[in-house]
């Protein structure tokens, strides 16, 4: 027999929110106590660093050691499936109502429904509107361990997902990737502006390359060789 679930009101979901923000901040204050925990929390958080600091806390609080997490329509579309049985790891999805305006007869209407000749009017600001309101509704992620994805699979789904981790004798790899630059003419040089989630950056004119000094030596390995390939390519 399958399952049929209760439909929820409004009231059962902004309580659902409510407890869903409570809970966060709570998770979230708790980082700051010591220098570990914030240490601790920023690592964790590296991994999700398309999440908000709330919901990174969220999934933290609620699936302790995730490593790659998605929707179950984000795991769907990669070709994988959540596995049954597994209860979704809860996030706060923001949503924004529709805009209004007031009409002719003094009501206020949402510019969804507004006829050409209204939304004219509201173009030319001849109509009274309201902006849509921010709110909050629960959502759900599921961690790559709830589904038949493998670590092996990462790669591929998360293909920007940045790499942690030492490379043996890196100091002398990393001498023999400067030779190999300065072999084809190109500089490495600082950063010129902060790269934010950027790995590296290649600059073709000058034909120079940095790393983001968030690499780690994996990274760095793996970013120079790209940026080297686009330095030696994509010049004159």
């Amino acid at each position: 027999m399958s399952k049929t679930y209760a439909k929820k009101s409004v009231e059962d979901k902004r309580k659902e929110v409510e407890e869903l923000t409570k809970g966060m901040e709570k998770k979230v204050e708790q980082h700051f106590h010591s220098v570990e925990d914030l240490k601790d929390y920023l690592s964790f958080m590296g991994k999700f660093y398309q999440y908000s600091m709330s919901n990174t806390a969220l999934i933290q609080k609620q699936f302790r050691g995730a490593q790659a997490v998605g929707s179950f329509k984000f795991w769907k579309d990669k070709g994988f499936s959540v596995n049954k049985g597994e209860k979704g790891i809860k996030i706060l999805v923001p949503n924004k109502t529709v805009p209004k305006f007031k009409d002719e007869k003094g009501k206020w209407k949402s510019i969804n429904k507004a006829t050409p000749q209204e939304k004219k009017l509201i173009k030319e600001g001849k109509k009274e509107v309201t902006q849509g309101r921010l709110y909050f509704s629960v959502g759900h992620t599921f961690d790559i361990s709830q589904t038949n994805a493998k670590e092996s699979d990462l790669p591929k789904i998360f293909p920007n997902r940045w790499l942690e981790g030492n490379v043996e004798d890196y100091k002398a790899l990393y001498k023999g990737m400067e030779a190999i630059a300065e072999k084809n003419g190109i500089s490495i040089i600082a950063p010129k502006e902060e790269l934010g989630s950027a790995k590296g950056a290649c600059y073709p004119l000058t034909k120079e390359v940095a790393l983001n000094p968030r690499n780690s030596e994996r990274q760095n390995v793996k970013t120079l060789l790209h940026e080297m390939t686009h330095a030696k390519l994509h010049t004159t």
